[in-house]
């Protein structure tokens, strides 16, 4: 209760002392860049303001900094930060990690957005707790773009990773491994994350379509391996028939290791994309399937957020809606790098609505994977003429 009314004064501490702040002078974008240029963005006609055409300043608030793939997600930002700084478009990027805190994260943003930036990038701890936030933002003339964990604000763009194939092919594929009939067990992720529910709630949709799959047990995994373990360690002393296991992203390892400690030999599963679960995946001659959530989407939502500061316009239907609310549509989401099965399958019938996703065999994402480290994510950023295709 403590912790609840701590946030609630902070939010109203944030509004009172932006409301009392001058207002940005909103005029709509011609596009020319000249001093002063203002941008609009995607909805409810609010403008960020900007005089430059490079040299911008952006400010990142990252939610959650306690896996690996977090840490190449960061990695892959400063990386791209790098890139464009040597081009002179990026003069500097400001990164803040919480440990997936709300009121901290509060604390970060409105430290970033006295900085002196011309964008703000923000992975959301919680998708409802920024609205005071973005409206000071809004308020000083400073573009708001969401990563990552989707959040559904007027005056913003939500450039994030697509949830949608992970959790939608992959409950499809074990149906169809098992022929419409088994006892399976799910293992999400974090319990709260928008990302999660997003890829619960299509699996639950994809399985309702198979009324003989039974589901045992759906249990939070906290994309930790450990956490994984444990949970399917308790789920293999109750139940003695386990045909499939459904599970995502860095959970797999921990489940391997669950049978293992049981004795019981791994059955069909879908898999993670680090190349330590790849590698194990070949060792053990598994059927699995995984579908990439790129530590990359960082990278292209900061390449695409430079472009619009520079005064590109987005193509006409390029922006969807917004995850959290078809009514917005203000969102880009990024389809997987890639599919990896046994055999590569380009020609599956859920490869057709993908936007630059390769489907590759599991020989060839290990080729991929030489010199990397186990833990490490397979990736692939957005060329930068792939970034452009975006624009007009």
């Amino acid at each position: 209760m403590k912790k609840r009314i701590g946030q609630l004064l902070l939010l109203a501490a944030f509004v009172m002392a932006f409301s009392m702040a001058m207002p940005v002078q909103q005029v709509f974008a011609s596009g020319n860049g000249e001093k002063g240029r203002t941008g609009s963005a995607p909805a409810g006609g609010v403008q960020f303001k900007t005089a430059k055409k490079n040299g911008f300043v952006i400010g990142f608030a990252n939610g959650y900094i306690g896996n690996t793939w977090r840490a190449q997600f960061i990695d892959d930002i400063e990386k791209g930060a790098e890139k464009y700084k040597s081009s002179g478009v990026l003069k500097r990027i400001d990164i803040a990690n919480s440990p997936a805190d709300v009121s901290q994260q509060l604390t970060q943003l409105n430290s970033l957005i006295n900085s002196d930036i011309d964008a703000l990038m923000i992975d959301p701890v919680s998708p409802t707790s920024l609205g005071p936030i973005i409206q000071a933002a809004k308020a000083k003339g400073i573009l708001v773009v969401i990563t990552n964990d989707a959040a559904a604000y007027a005056g913003t763009y939500c450039f994030v990773g697509n949830n949608h194939p992970i959790w939608t092919i992959e409950p499809e594929w074990i149906a169809q491994k098992l022929n419409g009939k088994g006892d399976i067990v799910m293992v999400h992720g974090l319990p709260g994350n928008i990302g999660d529910q997003l890829r619960i709630d299509d699996a639950t949709a994809v399985l309702k379509k198979y009324p003989n799959i039974n589901v045992l047990a759906s249990v939070p995994g906290k994309w930790s391996p450990s956490v994984a373990q444990q949970e399917m360690t308790t789920i293999l002393s109750t139940y003695k028939k386990i045909d499939a296991v459904l599970t995502q992203d860095v959970m797999p390892m921990g489940i391997i290791q669950a049978f293992a400690n049981a004795g019981r030999k791994p059955v069909l599963m879908t898999g993670d994309y680090t190349f330590d679960f790849l590698r194990k995946w070949k060792e053990l001659g598994l059927d699995s399937i995984s579908i990439t959530y790129d530590p990359a989407y960082g990278f292209n939502a900061l390449g695409l957020t430079l472009r619009i500061l520079q005064g590109k316009a987005l193509k006409d239907g390029v922006l969807q809606e917004n995850p959290l609310d078809a009514t917005l549509k203000n969102a880009i989401l990024f389809d997987p790098a890639y599919v990896i099965t046994n055999e590569a399958q380009p020609n599956a019938s859920w490869m057709k609505t993908l936007k630059f996703t390769e489907a590759i065999s599991l020989e060839q994402a290990l080729k991929l994977g030489e010199g990397q480290p186990d833990n490490a994510a397979i990736d692939r950023v957005l060329s930068e003429e792939q970034m452009d295709s975006y624009f007009k």
